[in-house]
């Protein structure tokens, strides 16, 4: 659900436990990301799948910054891009 520019909620159920995240994409990470107008939203859809394939819903920080992720995962931005093209 968009809040605001670049600023969405995402609602994860997993089994019995349901989580919120607050996702906000920044200028730089778009720009980092480096794709012709990617579709937000299906974005943070990937983002969510990506971090749900390596842990479960309940480790996802509820305030969620992918730029920060860049950082501690070399194979996020790579595979966001191969997951959006």
């Amino acid at each position: 659900m968009t809040l605001a520019d670049h600023e969405y909620a995402a609602e994860v159920h997993e089994g019995t436990e349901t989580t919120t995240h607050h996702v906000v994409l920044s200028e730089a990470f778009l720009d980092d990301l480096a794709l012709v107008e990617p579709d937000e939203s299906a974005l943070v859809g990937e983002i969510i799948r990506y971090l749900l394939n390596r842990e479960p819903n309940t480790a996802v920080p509820r305030e969620l910054d992918p730029a920060a992720l860049v950082g501690q995962d070399p194979e996020f931005l790579p595979e966001l891009r191969r997951r959006l093209t």
